[in-house]
């Protein structure tokens, strides 16, 4: 009987328990999705990336506790609109223990439907995060929407866990209420906590001040060591929370005399909800808000974190081999690293030197003018650094670049994007640059990535490109074997080549030494090779991969339990607003515009809380991000802030996508009214 009674209730109610449906489906979603990569292929195919399962599983068992949390908040909202039924069925003779038990099958009969649908949508989330990991990696995706058992195992135990806190959280009340306390149950209201007058005004101001010491303390960070973060964060909570707590009295106290804006239209029914609403709902409209910030705040740094590393990976080259002072013979290297390994191509060459620094003091006017430091003190990088265009040209060929017709009697400069528009300048403005009697090439600058970025590659920044002969009269810096391996490599790998090679040494470009003058440098050794390439600092580049995923994770969780919480205070007044709406109608006003005000409401509602936490988490991810910049460069890489406008309105997208979901599912729940 019971059994089929919640059957019944559950159909009955459905519009009343899409919220909750649609809450449980995303969760399931996006639980089975992130689970998947516990046991993907790709990632364990991916070098160095063995840590994120162990954090998925650490996130995932957070999630489960938050999540928990919302559900049962979201049972117990359901529980007040459904108190009087319930009484009801108290009244008929049936026990608690009756009630609480037919509760329960609703919420395993919706949690069945939810998990099973939630799924097949988990399924296709699943296969758009293996897209961007293997974009990540630069490794190839096929698309296969294959279904993971272990995966769905593990949702489904989440799942039980936290439909379980929720239910037995609620059972607990259900069998212990009197039928006083149901009949009243659904009476209950936040209260807010401040009352309506000066002390709200003063707690507004107050709050105002707190954002702005806040946001000049993150902006300028004068205490440094991380207190002006914490402090800042600190202040900005306190603004949310004050401002949601005042600014019902403050809007009352602003609009009280503007006599002619109030009654114009229907401005007083929306402006009297409006208030009313965010006075009841003051302290989880604040809750929201910092949750929609973290929300956000977590996505932006996550996308821009990403963007930052894809552009830092300017080494092309797998593997890179540097021998000091003079050209040698790397036939050895290839030949024992070819047995190993599956290398598609392999080339070595030589980079030069001479007493020439135009392009030097160019760089360095760059990073001075930029506000970046200039980090050039080693010992190798006194002087411009050259190539030969045969070795040039066969090195674009390796990478698979578009071939250059090169005058052999012209030279060229490969260098970063930064510095390609003052290289310009500078060989426009000076028609007697040359180099060693040969002069430069009008729009001779090429910017690919070229193993740049770091010291000890293809030059320091930049490079330039010189007629063969233009070499017989310079010094040998460094010589170099560059390889492209047929898959990526790890760290063991590299390990494993200092091995089984004898003289080889892995480059560690943080550790120096002192030189000659004030220079440094970090080969010391001229009787043992380096080895560097793309992979050399993989492990710390696939953390950042791994925090950046559970950070997006954590952000769409946070994200549910927000709009979740305002959907639900939005549809804990219905019975009012069916009330309100009847008045009106009475009165005399068009069902279209009643229809129209109450879309209205529900989209301030949803705005309001979504302003200030999207001012404070885009200045956020601005300060985190360009801190971000500094740290992983020493040029201004990106030419403006138009690439954090990019990252952020990447992480925009997927947040608005979400967000826009529950507010169709307001608008639908509202639309029976």
């Amino acid at each position: 009987m019971l059994i089929g009674l919640s059957v019944r209730n559950a159909k009955r109610q459905s519009r009343e328990y899409l919220l909750y449906f649609i809450t449980l489906a995303c969760s399931v979603s996006f639980i089975y999705a992130f689970n998947t990569l516990i046991f993907s292929d790709l990632i364990a195919d991916l070098p160095d990336l063995e840590i994120l399962p162990y954090m998925i599983i650490v996130a995932s068992i957070l999630i489960v506790l938050i999540m928990g949390w919302i559900i049962g908040y979201m049972t117990n909202y359901m529980l007040k609109r459904r108190s009087r039924e319930l009484s009801i069925y108290m009244l008929s003779g049936i026990s608690n223990r009756s009630i609480s038990t037919l509760v329960l099958f609703e919420n395993i009969l919706i949690g069945t439907v939810a998990f099973v649908l939630g799924l097949p949508v988990g399924v296709f989330l699943s296969q758009l995060l293996d897209a961007i990991i293997a974009n990540m990696f630069n490794t190839t995706y096929r698309l296969t929407f294959s279904f993971s058992l272990y995966a769905a195992g593990f949702s489904l135990i989440y799942f039980f866990f936290m439909l379980l806190y929720a239910v037995i959280k609620n059972r607990k009340w259900i069998r212990k209420a009197s039928l006083y306390e149901m009949l009243n149950y659904d009476r209950q209201s936040e209260k807010a906590m401040l009352s309506k007058g000066k002390s709200s005004a003063v707690v507004f101001t107050l709050s105002i001040l707190a954002a702005c010491v806040g946001s000049m303390l993150l902006y300028t960070t004068p205490l440094g060591n991380g207190y002006d973060v914490l402090i800042g964060l600190v202040c900005l909570i306190l603004f949310l929370a004050g401002f949601f707590q005042s600014i019902s009295s403050f809007l009352s106290i602003w609009f009280a005399d503007r006599i002619t804006w109030k009654y114009r239209k229907e401005h007083l029914i929306l402006f009297r909800w409006f208030t009313a609403k965010i006075h009841s709902m003051s302290t989880s409209m604040g809750i929201l808000s910092i949750l929609l910030m973290l929300s956000i705040f977590f996505m932006g740094i996550g996308t821009s974190a990403y963007r930052i590393i894809s552009e830092s990976q300017q080494g092309v080259f797998d593997i890179m081999i540097l021998h000091k002072g003079e050209i040698t013979d790397f036939s050895y290297y290839e030949g024992m690293l070819g047995q190993k390994f599956s290398l598609s191509a392999s080339y070595a060459y030589g980079i030069y030197t001479d007493t020439n620094d135009d392009f030097l003091q160019t760089r360095n006017n760059v990073m001075e003018q930029s506000g970046y430091s200039n980090s050039i003190t080693l010992a190798e990088y006194q002087s411009d650094t050259y190539m030969k265009q045969s070795d040039y040209q066969a090195l674009r060929d390796m990478l698979g670049y578009e071939q250059i017709d090169m005058n052999s009697s012209l030279c060229y400069v490969h260098c970063l994007s930064p510095l390609k528009d003052a290289f310009e300048t500078l060989i426009a403005g000076n028609k007697n640059l040359n180099c060693e009697g040969y002069a430069f090439a009008e729009n001779g600058v090429f910017c690919e990535p070229f193993c740049q970025m770091d010291t000890y590659g293809n030059g320091y920044d930049y490079i330039i490109v010189v007629p063969d002969v233009a070499v017989n009269r310079m010094d040998v810096l460094y010589s170099l074997w560059a390889a492209l391996t047929e898959t990526p490599l790890s760290t063991q790998d590299l390990q494993t080549m200092t091995k089984i090679c004898q003289d080889l040494e892995q480059l560690n470009r943080n550790v120096i030494y002192s030189a000659s003058g004030d220079y440094t440098t970090a080969l010391i050794d001229n009787d043992i090779d380096y080895l560097s390439g793309r992979w050399m600092n993989s492990e710390g580049v696939t953390q950042i991969y791994a925090i950046s995923i559970c950070l997006f994770y954590l952000a769409l969780v946070f994200e549910i339990i927000g709009a979740a919480i305002l959907v639900t205070q939005l549809l804990s007044d219905r019975a009012k607003e069916q009330k309100k709406n009847q008045v009106l109608s009475q009165l005399g006003m068009d069902s279209k515009v009643i229809t129209k005000l109450n879309r209205l409401q529900i989209t301030l509602a949803f705005i309001l809380p979504l302003i200030p936490a999207l001012i404070f988490s885009s200045s956020l991810v601005s300060i985190c991000a360009e801190k971000m910049q500094r740290n992983a460069f020493h040029l201004p890489v990106f030419e403006n802030g138009f690439w954090f406008i990019q990252s952020f309105g990447i992480a925009m997208i997927f947040f608005l996508l979400l967000y826009c979901i529950y507010y169709c599912t307001a608008l639908f729940s509202f639309s029976g009214i």
